[in-house]
């Protein structure tokens, strides 16, 4: 019996180890991974890191502030939170789910994190790790084009019927905004609109009380979905009632200018050359004009772009173009000149250039085909000159002719039925006086010279003293009457208006010794910078636009002289500008009519390029 349990004990002492053994290799098995399933792990077979993004699942791109972003997270285990900063400093965390879009709406640029918590897959110990997914959603202001959105007209309050009013939209569109239209609304007629550019003026005639409005309308590419958009800007009303018949509308230019030259040609066309444009550039171009056709072209440019120079027709059908300055300096004046070829459309520099670079000079022909060169702006900067010369223009060349006695500028040179050249008038900002007979101690500008080419270089005389001093002013011959018609000017100039009656005059000394009368009455509105042209089919003279210096008002209004024992000024009853115009030109074609054009330079984008014309 003995024997019996302690061979059953020594049996299973003998056993125990081996199952020790086993237990301990199975233990091995399932926490190593053995018996050959190499892809099982202690968190249930997976050993894989998790795959964690964080995309956009809408189109993606910028959105506008509080407009709704769609996140997507994607993880294959663990938990997800979603954990950013808004824009006042304030943490946020959002459970999500993966593969489910989340919205959101920032108000700026934020950076959103996805963060996982997943146990670690390489022990069965409990450990958690952490894996991270950012993605960061921009956020971009709506567009505004109010900063530069604005529309302004020629004329405001109240206008009378056919006036045209000149339009100028001003607009710029940011980089990342498509344009999609830009237009000018009569009235919110929106039938009718108008195409706009920014700083290309255009130009409408109401008939009733109008509002004008630009609108632009763009599509802002910098957001997806885009997101299109329209903006205005609204003139005051302008009120409409009956007044004057206007002149015509005639054909646009091609470039809007001022201080330009104005040439009828031999074959009925009319060339307008260089001056300054809207954008304050100095300009090269030339434009003919067909009064048949209504219509402006261009042709060959000028050699230097330039304004404030002279034009002259010559008597072989060429134009000559001289002085002014380019833009480059103020105070630069130019001594270079060309010819114009209307046969080939050419520009062609003389051969020779000016003796005296000047501006704002004066150029006649003569009747033995040379031209007179007179005074002017010289390079000296803004100095007037004596320096006269002679252009020939077989030869190409410019030679120095009789000095002026006094400097001028702001006059006029006309050339008289006798041949003689009489220059009237100066500016008079030096102060000067004159004594001329007995006319002791004048201002200067009541002063005239008559040149008379009769030598080489010809001779200067002084010439009757004007009544009034005046410069900017306007002289016109009325028809074959011998007679020079002075109409208004700066200085004491205003309204007052003088007759210098040569007839009968040969010499230089029996024009000098004739009178200024003056008339009465005067023109109705003093005028400067205003032009005047004898009409010969009714043989009166007509006096456009011009500025009013008491007023500092850029006149409409135009007023008809009538020569005769008693002369007379008509204002009753006449056309009017559609646009106030000063230091225009006005240019009588063959057909009768008067082409108009041209307005004065003030500041950028005061210059226009509508044209007008008076018909009888």
């Amino acid at each position: 019996m003995t024997f019996e349990i302690l061979s059953s004990l020594k049996s299973h002492i003998i056993r125990w180890p081996r199952h020790l053994l086993m237990a301990g290799s199975l233990c091995l098995l399932v926490a190593c991974g053995g018996g050959g399933g190499g892809g099982s792990s202690a968190s249930g077979g997976v050993t894989a890191l998790p795959s964690i993004t964080l995309t956009r699942s809408d189109a993606g791109g910028s959105v506008y502030p509080g407009n709704t972003a769609m996140l997507l997270p994607q993880f294959n285990y663990g938990n997800g939170v979603l954990n950013w900063i808004d824009s006042s400093n304030v943490s946020h965390s959002q459970p999500v789910v993966a593969g489910t879009p989340m919205s959101v709406n920032p108000s700026q640029t934020t950076t959103y994190t996805l963060s996982v918590t997943y146990q670690d897959p390489t022990t069965v110990r409990a450990s958690m790790l952490t894996g991270t997914a950012a993605l960061a959603v921009t956020v971009v202001s709506p567009p505004s084009l109010a900063a530069s959105l604005s529309l302004s007209t020629s004329r405001t309050g109240t206008v009378t019927t056919g006036t045209a009013i000149q339009i100028t939209p001003t607009f710029s569109v940011p980089a990342g905004l498509t344009m999609n239209s830009s237009v000018i609304l009569v009235n919110d007629d929106a039938t009718a609109a108008i195409a706009a550019t920014s700083g290309t003026a255009v130009v409408h005639t109401p008939t009733i009380d109008t509002t004008y409005k630009l609108k632009v309308c763009y599509t802002d590419t910098r957001v997806i979905p885009s997101a299109s958009n329209c903006e205005s800007a609204t003139s005051g009303t302008i009120l409409v009632v009956s007044g004057p018949t206007k002149f015509s509308t005639g054909s646009l230019l091609n470039i809007a200018r001022s201080d330009f030259t104005t040439t009828s040609l031999p074959n009925g066309m009319i060339m307008v050359a260089g001056g300054i444009n809207g954008a304050g550039a100095v300009e090269q171009t030339v434009e003919l004009y067909d009064p048949v056709t209504n219509k402006w072209s261009r042709t060959g440019d000028m050699k230097t772009a330039r304004r404030g120079h002279a034009a002259t027709l010559l008597r072989d059908g060429r134009v000559l173009i001289t002085g002014g300055y380019d833009g480059t300096a103020a105070t630069t004046a130019l001594n270079k000149a060309e010819t114009y070829d209307p046969a080939t459309g050419v520009w062609t520099n003389t051969t020779g250039t000016l003796i005296q670079a000047r501006r704002w000079h004066t150029s006649t022909l003569l009747k033995n085909d040379k031209v007179l060169i007179v005074g002017g702006s010289v390079s000296a900067g803004g100095v007037s000159s004596t320096v006269v010369e002679l252009f020939d223009p077989t030869a190409g060349t410019f030679s120095s002719a009789a000095s002026l006695r006094l400097s001028r500028q702001g006059h006029t040179a006309t050339l008289l039925p006798t041949g003689h050249v009489l220059v009237v008038g100066r500016n008079n900002s030096d102060g000067s006086l004159s004594t001329v007979g007995s006319f002791v101690n004048v201002v200067s500008s009541r002063s005239s010279e008559i040149y008379t080419p009769d030598s080489t270089t010809g001779a200067w005389t002084d010439g009757p003293v004007l009544t009034y001093g005046r410069y900017s002013h306007a002289a016109t011959l009325i028809g074959n009457s011998n007679q020079l018609l002075v109409t208004g000017g700066y200085d004491a100039g205003t309204n007052k208006v003088e007759i210098l009656d040569f007839s009968g005059a040969l010499t230089a000394a029996q024009i000098a010794s004739t009178s200024w009368s003056t008339t009465t009455p005067s023109m109705s509105t003093a005028r400067a910078l205003h032009t005047s042209i004898y009409l010969p089919a009714s043989d009166k003279v007509l006096v456009i636009g011009g500025y009013n210096n008491s007023t500092s008002t850029t006149l409409m209004s135009t007023e008809l002289f009538t020569n005769g024992t008693t002369p007379t000024w008509s204002t009753s009853g006449n056309k009017e500008l559609t646009l106030a115009r000063a230091m225009h030109t006005s240019t009588l074609m063959s057909n009768g009519n008067v082409l108009v054009l041209g307005t004065y330079y003030g500041v950028t984008g005061t210059v226009s390029n509508t044209t007008e014309i008076w018909t009888p």
